[in-house]
């Protein structure tokens, strides 16, 4: 199971996410390690970048990360060799992402909107999530045989071919 996890945000998100995923990793007995914003300019694929830099130098193994609609994290932490994203809405996005994806990065949309959508995450709803995500086991079985796939992809030079 899970010891130790990094998390970045963006400066849409507010504190109170940060404290709530700090507590419930606590209250499941997990580490937390969190990317500071330095005031610098706050790109999505920076902090995603910075976290996992942090991730690797920690051992950590396991990341959060946040930002308006999540979307643009998820598709740089799925760029870095052994990280498997999930951008989860709901429970059992996180649970069949761990049980069946050996996922190791949830990944929320704390809120967005323009004049077309405004959509928030609940605190509360994000907490039920990160620790359906944390307390679920890989199943393993026939999705190992995957996992080796997306292994062997993420090493080839050319993913196409």
């Amino acid at each position: 199971m899970f010891k130790k996890f990094v998390i970045a945000y963006d400066h849409r998100v507010g504190s109170n996410y940060i404290e709530k995923i700090k507590n419930t990793l606590k209250e499941n007995n997990i580490e937390c390690l969190v990317v500071e914003d330095n005031g610098e300019t706050n790109d999505y694929p920076l902090l995603a970048q910075k976290c996992h830099n942090l991730f690797l130098k920690n051992n950590a193994d396991g990341m959060i990360l946040l930002c308006g609609t999540g979307i643009g994290m998820n598709i740089v932490a799925n760029k870095f060799a052994g990280i498997r994203s999930v951008l989860a809405s709901y429970e059992a996005q996180a649970y069949f992402s761990r049980r069946h994806e050996n996922a190791n990065c949830l990944v929320f949309g704390a809120g967005y909107s323009d004049e077309k959508f405004a959509v928030t995450l609940s605190e509360d709803d994000m907490a039920k999530m990160i620790k359906t995500f944390v307390t679920t086991d890989f199943e393993g079985d026939r999705h190992i045989r995957r996992l080796n796939e997306i292994t062997e992809i993420e090493k080839s030079k050319n993913n196409f071919s």
